[in-house]
This record gives C-alpha cells, sequence and structure tokens, in this order.
C-alpha cells in the first residue's frame, strides 16, 4: 500500500494506542459503528466548539458581545477571557490557522487555536494559544501531551515560512517557539510551555520514527490489535475487532479529533 497521508495529533495518537485503530479510521474511512458519544459528551463537545469560534471572530476584529451567545456557560468563559486572559504578544495575529510540514513522502498538520508570529530583539518568534474547556492538565504532563509536541515541532521545521516579511528557510529556532494553554477552568493560571534546541532535536527523531513506523505498516499492509485491552474499552470500533468482551468506557472526542475529520475531507493527499 503506498500512500502519502496527513498525519496529525489525533493520527499519531491513535497509530501508537492501537494500529488497526488508525488503519480503520484513517485509512479505511469506516464510520463509528454506533454514536461514539453520549448526549453529555455531545454537549460538552458542541459548547467548546462554540467557544473557539468566539475567539476566533475576537482575533479576527469582529468581535461578538456576550449577549449575543446563547450558551450562558460559553458567555461566562467568554468574560473570564476578556478578565484575566493570557498577554497576547505583539505580531502577526493568525487565529484558527494551518500549518503543514512535510516528513519523507508525508505532510504533518497542525491546527492552531491561535498562532502568533513576529520579532522581539531582532529575533524573530512564534507562540501557539490553545483554548481549553474541559479539564485543567498539569504542566508536566502537557509537556508528554503530543498536541504539545507536534505543535511545537511543526513550528520549528516550518514555523519560519510564516512571517509577513518573510523567513530565512523554513526553520525557525526552537528556543523561539512557545505554547500557551489557557484553560476556562482556572483562567487565571495559563501553562506556557517553552521548547528547547535540545528538545527538538529529540522530538523530532521520535516523529520520524513513527513515521518510519507508519511507513512500514503501509508497505506490509499490517495492521495488528492492541495487546492493551484498556484501549478497546475507550474505542467504538471494538465491533470490527470482536473486542466485544473488553465493555466500555465512557467513550470522549476532542475538537483536535472533530477538526481532524473534517480536514481529512479537504487536504488529505490523493495517491492514484
Amino acid at each position: 500500500m503506498s500512500q502519502s497521508l496527513l498525519l496529525s495529533q489525533g493520527k499519531l495518537e491513535a497509530f501508537l494506542a492501537c494500529r488497526r485503530r488508525f488503519y480503520l479510521r484513517s485509512l479505511r474511512r469506516l464510520p463509528w459503528p454506533a454514536a461514539p458519544l453520549g448526549d453529555e459528551s455531545e454537549e460538552a463537545l458542541a459548547r467548546g466548539q462554540q467557544f473557539h469560534r468566539v475567539m476566533e471572530r475576537h482575533f479576527l476584529g469582529l468581535g461578538i458581545a456576550p449577549e449575543e451567545i446563547d450558551d450562558g456557560r460559553v458567555q461566562h468563559w467568554q468574560r473570564q477571557f476578556q478578565a484575566s486572559g493570557p498577554a497576547i504578544p505583539d505580531g502577526q495575529l493568525l487565529p484558527e490557522h494551518r500549518l503543514t510540514v512535510p516528513v519523507g513522502r508525508h505532510l504533518l498538520l497542525g491546527r492552531f487555536d491561535l498562532l502568533v508570529v513576529g520579532e522581539a530583539d531582532g529575533r524573530a518568534f512564534a507562540h501557539i494559544f490553545d483554548w481549553k474547556t474541559g479539564k485543567a492538565r498539569r504542566e508536566a504532563d502537557l509537556r508528554q501531551n503530543w498536541q504539545t509536541r507536534l505543535y511545537l515541532a511543526l513550528l520549528a521545521e516550518g514555523g519560519g515560512a510564516l512571517r509577513a516579511q518573510g523567513g530565512n528557510g523554513r526553520s525557525l529556532s526552537p528556543d523561539r517557539v512557545s505554547i500557551t494553554y489557557w484553560y476556562a477552568a482556572e483562567p487565571d493560571t495559563p501553562r506556557t510551555i517553552r521548547y528547547t534546541s535540545a528538545w527538538h532535536a529529540q522530538n523530532w527523531a521520535d516523529i520520524q520514527a513513527i513515521v518510519a513506523q507508519i511507513d512500514a505498516a503501509l508497505s506490509q499492509d499490517n495492521w495488528p490489535l492492541t495487546d492493551d485491552w484498556d484501549e478497546c474499552r475507550r474505542c467504538a470500533y471494538q465491533v470490527y475487532c470482536g473486542r466485544q468482551t473488553a465493555g466500555h468506557d465512557p467513550l470522549t472526542a476532542t475538537e483536535e479529533e472533530e477538526s481532524d475529520e473534517l480536514t481529512d475531507l479537504s487536504l488529505e493527499p490523493q495517491t492514484p
């Protein structure tokens, strides 16, 4: 099987969790065999997506008054952000911005809630802001998260091309790349993670190694099931794999996973 893929955070995580899940979702594109989310999770996801749309309008300069928002929780989050949102550095504001960077014959994809690119002290920088409406996570956990690792790596490898005045090649010094997570649940304590050259060297090598594993699986057309049945309990594809006896944990989806699905429809490279 020879394909050029668009590899997002969600796809990397799916491949590492269960290669069969990656195959069914990203290559076969099979539909969920049953509605994967309960009413409460569906409502939380829809509310989070609405908040992201509000934030996009805000940073596009379009603005939206709280009374124009029909969800009281989203109104509250917007007021919290206006009162205690993170400091935004001076630079070019790019809300809901996508960036792709080649790795081998594939493309890595990041979708940033807000990306700020600019220059400070005579040096180019890029800063990602990510809005979270779910449970707040520790900075130590966020540093290991694939969203953090992939997004920082993408900017180090391709962020130089985003500068309004044109950059020196595609790359950007990792020491000038950072990401801030703003949690509506803890609006006064954003988590900012700064990248480094040493971290990028190891992180990029890890990403390349995963892509090499995906290439090997594609060439062999080999998509084994995970040995970790805990993953099966969190997977709506278990019926395709005969693992219904694993039982069910509450299924959830993130805004990133939802945007993966939309992106696949419009940006997935096609191979004859």
